[in-house]
């Protein structure tokens, strides 16, 4: 059969006639590239996962530098714009608002842009609200720049958080604490930075000088590619969102994802220590008449023991049980935050509880977004951290302003010897979650 075909080409070639065309084998159709399946692994060199690391860490320091420069100006700024400690709890509570709702909806933009462009695009958003805060006139004004300076950093915890966990899958807790303690050192040196700068420039010059570096982070961002997440938004637009609402439904039903949810409502008057920290330099110049200077200092001092908690926490969490090591830094954030609402003037006493307050109620929140990881399958991970961090909008403005107007009325001391109670409540209900690793690291190097 080959050899007839082969002499009926030879003779149309002798006669001018074009050869005929071969008869083609019958293929099977050919699929249209598709996005690599969720659960495959990518391969990432160790430089672009050292990029990634970093890249996050500078970025959430600068993060904090900027959000806390305000903390030890606000006796300043409540002077030149004429409001009290009252309007001071609004303006927490409304950018509390603003920065939680606008975390909810990561979930929902992550699977239409990739997560480094998002956060590049935010930070350059906030670099204009820390422009607009040092403009501000009057206190609505004040308002509307927090609002802008929350919601272009609102991507850095749920989004960042999200990224290091997919980039770092066997490292979670230690990776996630050194992006706390690298926004810990950008907290610690606000305050005095703040302190001692403001008597040069000014705290309006301050907060304009102090936009600079977001810029160039947001560049910085919008240059590198995430690469766990490239192909992935690939199909019609319709099933991309579907395939969003997908994930908040799964990390909805999540056993530990709600009892994390619940910790963090109930617990939101200690995140961190955020509202100790916005009363404490005011505590510290009219109740014990100390100056702006030492406040500054003394905020550094509280981030000085933010910047070890999380680390030995977060290294401890990888090896043993995630929710008992939990569970210890909620016991010690609730004494330590007992301790500080007490401490008197005495400086040796209050620097003391000052670091270890930063230590403990500084690690919780590194904690619970590595048990989150641990939870939720990796491709519902930007909707369980977006849950997460949104949760503060359920109690964070209300507490807020009850902090507000309970430090109105009854100072400092009362009003968090109170509040510290909810990390008593955050421990207890920890004890329904469980640590979904099956088998700790450290337990499996002795069983190997």
């Amino acid at each position: 059969m080959a050899q007839r075909e082969a002499d009926l080409t030879s003779f149309a070639v002798a006669v001018g006639a074009p050869p005929a065309a071969p008869v083609a084998e019958p293929r099977a159709p050919v699929e249209e590239s598709a996005p690599p399946p969720d659960d495959e692994e990518i391969d990432i060199s160790p430089r672009e996962r050292q990029l990634i690391l970093w890249l996050t860490n500078i970025s959430h320091g600068v993060n904090h530098f900027q959000g806390q420069m305000l903390t030890p100006l606000y006796p300043l700024i409540m002077a030149d714009l004429g409001f009290g400690f009252a309007a001071l709890g609004v303006i927490n509570a409304v950018n509390n608002i603003i920065m939680n709702g606008a975390q909810l909806g990561y979930g929902f933009l992550t699977p239409f842009m990739q997560r480094t462009r998002l956060l590049g695009v935010g930070y350059i958003v906030m670099c204009i609200g820390t422009l607009l805060t040092g403009l501000s006139n009057s206190y609505g004004a004040l308002i509307g720049a927090r609002a802008i300076m929350g919601i272009g950093g609102s991507g850095q915890h749920p989004v960042g958080a999200s990224l290091l966990s997919s980039y770092f899958p066997k490292r979670r807790g230690a990776v996630l604490a050194l992006n706390s303690t690298c926004s810990n050192v950008g907290t610690m040196l606000a305050p005095v930075v703040a302190g001692l700068a403001v008597a040069v420039v000014g705290w309006r010059h301050l907060m304009w000088l102090v936009a600079i570096p977001s810029v160039f982070v947001g560049i910085a961002y919008l240059l590198l590619k995430d690469r766990q997440r490239v192909g992935q938004t690939a199909g019609p637009k319709k099933a991309v969102l579907a395939k969003s609402f997908a994930s908040y439904r799964r990390a909805l039903r999540n056993r530990n994802m709600l009892l994390i949810a619940i910790v963090f409502a109930v617990g939101a008057a200690g995140r961190g220590g955020q509202d100790v920290q916005i009363y404490l330099a005011p505590h510290l110049t009219r109740d014990l008449k100390y100056g702006i200077a030492f406040a500054g200092l003394a905020l550094t001092v509280l981030q000085a023991g933010g910047l070890v908690g999380p680390l030995v926490l977060g290294w401890l969490s990888d090896r043993f049980s995630r929710t008992g090591v939990l569970q210890l830094s909620l016991l010690f954030s609730f004494a330590t935050t007992q301790w500080l609402a007490h401490q008197g003037a005495y400086i040796p006493a209050l620097f003391v509880s000052l670091i270890l307050f930063g230590a403990f109620t500084s690690s919780r929140n590194t904690l619970t977004q590595a048990l989150i990881a641990d939870s939720v399958d990796e491709k519902d991970q930007d909707a369980a951290f977006s849950i997460y961090f949104c949760l503060g909008f359920l109690s964070g403005p209300i507490l807020a302003i009850v902090a507000g107007l309970l430090m109105q009325h009854y100072g400092f001391s009362t009003t968090f010897a109170w509040t510290s109670f909810t990390y008593l409540v955050g421990m207890f209900l920890f004890f329904f979650a469980e640590d979904t690793r099956k088998k700790p690291p450290l337990v499996a190097s002795a069983a190997g």
